[in-house]
């Protein structure tokens, strides 16, 4: 079992571009493509300040891959 990242799929749903995210964020886009990736996890701090610009919880961001 893994986590897996459902942040782009939420970026997407609300019609936003990770450049975007990133710029709110203070971070790099590449930063945004290797959480999207599951290269890297944001901080507890990136994940609270993520879930609420896309207003959404912090659960919402993530997922339990089970077959993996």
């Amino acid at each position: 079992m893994n986590l897996k990242s459902n942040i782009n799929k939420i970026i997407q749903e609300k019609g936003l571009k990770n450049k975007w995210v990133a710029n709110q964020l203070n971070v790099s886009p590449n930063i945004i493509s290797r959480w999207v990736n599951n290269k890297s996890m944001p901080s507890v701090e990136n994940l609270f300040l993520l879930a609420k610009l896309l207003d959404c919880k912090v659960d919402d961001l993530y997922y339990w891959d089970e077959n993996d």
